[in-house]
């Protein structure tokens, strides 16, 4: 629960100027290299992003890792008003970290819309109660106090290879406000889980996987609630010139589709420790 809470308080920008924020870096983000959670990053700039558009839901964001980001320094999020139109409005986010572009986004409001209807079916898979936490099961003493409580349906990445794809279920540890932009926020975090991870099972018994990534995308059908359950279907269609490839579907626990997310990254042997 303390994660989560440092996890909440960096998404809780500070405004500088006109749509310029600041995101906090710190714990409730970092990976065991000291870099910042990628996903971290993408949430803040989104919440940047919602702040410049009160009326219009966001559709789909698409975004591009630049540069590692720091623990060590707050980052501040510039952003663009591409578009005001009556039925859709543009965003552009810059994250700058020491004065370097570490991060880009560009996101899409639309005004709501009746329209037509389909979507894949939920596969059917054990309730998330009954399942394995994967930060436990990968040996991570503090497993109970992650901001996100994943789940594992499918065996984890191990040492053996295994087909490209995995489902999960997605959780947070604790309440949360009835606030839909911090739930929305919490599903790009939270996407960025297991992607990368999807496209290197394949190749697991190469050694080490040496990865980051590259870019992501998100399409939101329906507004995410995070106080339930999201079950995580990642596939992984491609791997080549050390680059690998991955989609994800996101659905509650009533069976509908509520997000869609693509991921390319870089996907490399890590090279041995020398004796």
């Amino acid at each position: 629960m303390a994660l989560l809470k440092r996890l909440l308080r960096r998404l809780e920008l500070e405004q500088r100027s006109h749509n310029v924020y600041i995101g906090g870096a710190g714990e409730g983000g970092v990976t065991a290299d000291a870099r910042l959670f990628g996903g971290l990053v993408a949430a803040q700039a989104t919440m940047a992003a919602l702040k410049t558009v009160p009326t219009f839901p966001l559709h789909s964001l698409h975004a591009y890792f630049l540069k590692p980001g720091r623990p060590a320094n707050d980052i501040e999020f510039h952003v663009s008003s591409n578009k005001d139109g009556r039925n859709f409005a543009v965003r552009s986010v810059a994250a700058i970290q020491g004065g370097e572009l570490i991060f880009q986004l560009q996101s899409s409001f639309q005004r709501p819309t009746p329209g037509l209807h389909h979507q894949p079916q939920m596969p059917k898979v054990p309730e998330p109660e009954s399942l394995p936490n994967r930060d436990q099961l990968r040996g991570r003493q503090n497993w109970r106090d992650m901001p996100v409580d994943v789940r594992m349906i499918t065996p984890i990445t191990g040492l053996e290879p295994l087909p490209g794809a995995q489902q999960l279920w997605l959780g947070v540890n604790g309440d949360l406000p009835d606030d839909p932009h911090l739930h929305l926020a919490l599903a790009v975090y939270a996407s960025d889980r297991c992607l990368l991870d999807t496209a290197w099972r394949p190749h697991a018994d190469q050694g080490e996987l040496a990865g980051a990534s590259l870019d992501h995308a998100m399409w939101f059908h329906e507004p995410p609630n995070f106080n339930d359950w999201l079950l995580y279907t990642t596939q992984s269609p491609a791997a080549n010139a050390g680059r690998g490839l991955a989609f994800g579907q996101m659905f509650n626990r009533q069976g509908e589709l509520v997000v869609s997310v693509a991921q390319e990254g870089m996907l490399r042997v890590r090279p041995s420790a020398p004796d």
